[in-house]
């Protein structure tokens, strides 16, 4: 066993001397290796220094050689990825824009979107042609008309807190998001935009020189052509009682005397005047000039005298015309048919009148209407 033991452990002389030479050439080569080349492959020289510095100080997603002074509300999607945004920062930017109205009103506003930290906000404040804070002079005075100053804008991005913004009432930016989807679900011209009712000829003037749309669309000529270029032999008629057969034998298309039907039943069921008839978008202007000589409205003098109760209501309280039923507006002194008017009108508006929508029902007249004003309540 003694000897078994003493010949696993004994090593002779030259493998001794091996072993140690091993051992020393290790050591040796880890002295050499951190000597020769760790300063060389670790340390940086002061250029670099400089350049990480930089790195460090700056959002890894702000690099641009140059920024010029820009509106955001011009920028597209492009336009932010330039600016050191990704492209999913970038989307985000864009629907945070449509959620607040359709353009930013102020710096302020822009600060909030949270894809924009405050390092990178810093960085572009100063190039920010923005107010600071929202001006409250630009909002909506009592005659729904703004003091904004516009800028450019396409109709079809504007959602409907963007038509309020322009100083529509929230009723009058719902008929203009309906009428939209009437004419196809897109505005393409200032024409077909100009014939929305609720857009009257005074608020267009304002605003048509920053609408981008072209004047008229080729679809707009062409119709204006084709009503022009087809002679009709007219009769006196009243637009009422006309059928999609009589709009088509007075030369529209199945199409259009759909649309004029539809834009018919938003006003009420009934055309009130010859304005609202020629602003229907499916009429042209020189279609409108050829029929007027021959329209007629053989109910709107007998609604006005006939058929509305004189008879005054005795009223003691107030009450919200948004909540009455169909016979409490008989006992107001209304006809059925008026009525049914009434209910019509209201679901055109979303369901909900307001003081303006209300004396503007075609069902009630102005002397019915002054009757029952001091007793109405709007929420």
């Amino acid at each position: 066993m003694k000897y078994l033991k003493k010949s696993f452990f004994y090593l002779n002389k030259s493998q001794r001397f091996g072993l140690y030479l091993l051992f020393v050439l290790i050591i040796l080569f880890e002295i050499f290796q951190n000597f020769s080349f760790k300063k060389q492959l670790f340390e940086l020289n002061e250029a670099d220094r400089i350049l990480l510095a930089e790195y460090k100080d700056k959002p890894q997603s702000s690099y641009k050689d140059s920024i010029e002074s820009f509106n955001p509300n011009d920028y597209s999607k492009d336009d932010w990825i330039k600016l050191g945004f990704s492209a999913k920062q970038a989307d985000v930017i864009l629907k945070y824009k449509q959620i607040v109205g359709g353009e930013f009103t102020s710096k302020e506003q822009l600060k909030k979107c949270y894809v924009i930290d405050d390092a990178k906000y810093l960085e572009l404040e100063p190039y920010l042609f923005l107010p600071n804070q929202a001006v409250k002079s630009n909002e909506v005075n009592s005659n729904n008309k703004s003091v904004k100053v516009y800028k450019n804008f396409n109709p079809n991005d504007l959602p409907q807190q963007g038509w309020e913004k322009l100083g529509f009432s929230t009723k009058q930016a719902e008929v203009i998001m309906k009428y939209k989807q009437i004419v196809g679900g897109k505005f393409t011209s200032k024409e077909q935009l100009r014939k929305c009712y609720v857009i009257d000829d005074t608020k267009y003037a304002e605003m048509h020189t920053y609408i981008l749309l072209p004047n008229k669309s080729k679809q707009d000529i062409k119709l204006d052509k084709k009503q022009a270029n087809q002679p009709i032999i007219y009769k006196r008629f009243d637009p009422n009682d006309f059928s999609i057969k009589d709009w088509k034998n007075i030369g529209f298309s199945s199409k259009q005397a759909e649309s004029i039907l539809n834009y018919k039943k938003i006003l009420g069921g009934r055309f009130k005047s010859k304005d609202q008839l020629r602003k229907c978008y499916m009429i042209s202007d020189e279609k409108f000039l050829e029929m007027e000589p021959y329209l007629f409205f053989s109910d709107i003098k007998p609604i006005e005298e006939n058929e509305i109760v004189k008879q005054k209501v005795n009223l003691t309280e107030k009450f919200n015309p948004n909540d009455l039923t169909r016979d409490e507006w008989l006992k107001l002194g209304f006809t059925e048919k008026q009525v049914n008017t009434i209910f019509n009108y209201k679901k055109s508006l979303g369901g909900k009148f307001n003081i303006k929508t209300l004396k503007k029902c075609y069902a009630i007249s102005d002397e019915k209407y002054k009757e029952i004003q001091p007793f109405l309540i709007f929420d």
